[in-house]
């Protein structure tokens, strides 16, 4: 399968976030492009589109998925819900352990990353490749905080309307260049 030509998307959030934010990552680029890898290496495996049942939950346990999500997405943004989340990334959004699938996603994320899932979740249904997002926010204390992230839609069956999002997000603060 040839390298499919995705799309870069930047966003420049100016919301500083509160001091709790993630130290120093480091692997910000690596997770998401890694996802994006696996994607493409599954979606040639099976000679199809991933569909939710292609999922091996089991492995969604493990160090791989550690920054990666599963959000169900449905025409109204407020709907969204997160199905499933990797360890790291509850910890870098301050989630539980486990997804609350009653609560909204745009209420259990920090508000300064709001804008980067409803962007990547909207860009991703809409396209038929991996979504790539990545921005600074400025912060109070004079750092920047980078993040990268990637969004692939896919459905859970291929007759069905209902889609969802796997993705991977990772995020780490800098010193501002001066």
């Amino acid at each position: 399968m040839p390298a499919a030509n995705l799309p870069d998307v930047t966003n420049e959030l100016r919301e500083a976030p509160h001091d709790s934010a993630p130290k120093a990552v480091g692997r910000d680029r690596r997770e998401s492009e890694q996802l994006i890898t696996d994607w493409e290496q599954e979606t040639q495996r099976l000679g199809r589109a991933l569909a939710l049942m292609t999922l091996d939950f089991s492995a969604m346990m493990g160090p791989k998925w550690a920054h990666r999500f599963v959000i169900a997405v449905s025409p109204v943004v407020e709907d969204w819900s997160f199905l499933f989340y990797g360890a790291k990334f509850a910890a870098l959004m301050e989630l539980p352990e486990t997804p609350d699938h009653s609560v909204p996603m745009v209420a259990q994320l920090p508000a300064r990353y709001v804008p980067v899932f409803t962007n990547g979740g909207i860009a991703s249904t809409l396209s038929s490749v991996a979504v790539r997002l990545q921005g600074a926010i400025d912060r109070e204390d004079g750092r920047r905080e980078l993040y990268r992230a990637a969004f692939i839609a896919f459905r859970p069956e291929p007759n069905r309307r209902q889609n969802f999002a796997l993705g991977a997000f990772n995020c780490r603060v800098a010193e501002r260049r001066t």
